[in-house]
């Protein structure tokens, strides 16, 4: 095979020829395969038989998916430097939040930390994406007080659970719905509480005697 200076050009180094010559390489290389262009630079210095970068990046966008198209072992390919794909995105949105975060890397070949990363990209977190949400932000939702939402959720009114490691409540949004008028009731402020008559009994359902409040 006569090897030219257009090696690297489209016009030898078509997609087959370059699943080919990974696919040799893959049963070549020791352990983990390159994840980048310039990991694969310095295997492919001196060896004409492997395709450059630029080629490989033209047909499959990086080298991990390069390397998974050429059926090579899944433990070996390290997904740190590839893109996330459309379909993976829709995957994590979709599961996040039902399934763990290791459990989801492993489905898709990427570690925890990459998963939690692709979260922060999102704009959500796997306990948001449950539907729970802080105090605060039921208040900005039904535009009512930080401090009315947490006597609510203190004493019971609205059901929510206090996360100790987190510092927060966590609320289910789905149940949200049948607590709006509470959440929306008017302010009481001393224009719209009832006049103090001083009837006691009437008022509060106790009477002083003697002094002292007694419950009637």
């Amino acid at each position: 095979m006569a090897w030219g200076r257009d090696t690297g050009n489209k016009k030898y180094w078509t997609r087959d020829r370059v699943l080919a010559a990974l696919k040799s390489a893959a049963a070549e290389i020791k352990g983990k395969l390159p994840c980048c262009d310039d990991q694969w630079n310095a295997i492919k210095k001196g060896r004409m038989d492997y395709p450059p970068a630029p080629r490989i990046y033209e047909y499959f966008g990086s080298m991990p998916r390069a390397w998974t198209a050429a059926g090579a072992d899944s433990k070996r390919i390290s997904m740190h430097n590839q893109d996330w794909s459309a379909d993976e995105i829709i995957y994590v949105e979709d599961h996040a939040g039902i399934e763990k975060l290791e459990t989801i890397g492993r489905k898709l070949h990427r570690n925890y930390n990459a998963v939690r990363g692709q979260l922060r990209v999102l704009g959500i977190t796997a306990r948001a994406n449950q539907g729970y949400m802080s105090a605060a932000e039921v208040a900005k939702e039904y535009k009512t007080s930080y401090h009315r939402v947490c006597t609510l959720l203190n004493t019971g009114v609205l059901p929510g659970h206090f996360d100790k490691v987190r510092n927060r409540w966590e609320v289910d949004g789905m149940q949200l719905d049948k607590y709006e008028a509470i959440l929306r009731a008017p302010r009481m402020t001393y224009k719209t509480r009832p006049v103090d008559m001083g009837d006691y009994a009437q008022r509060y359902g106790i009477r002083r005697i003697n002094g002292k409040r007694v419950e009637v």
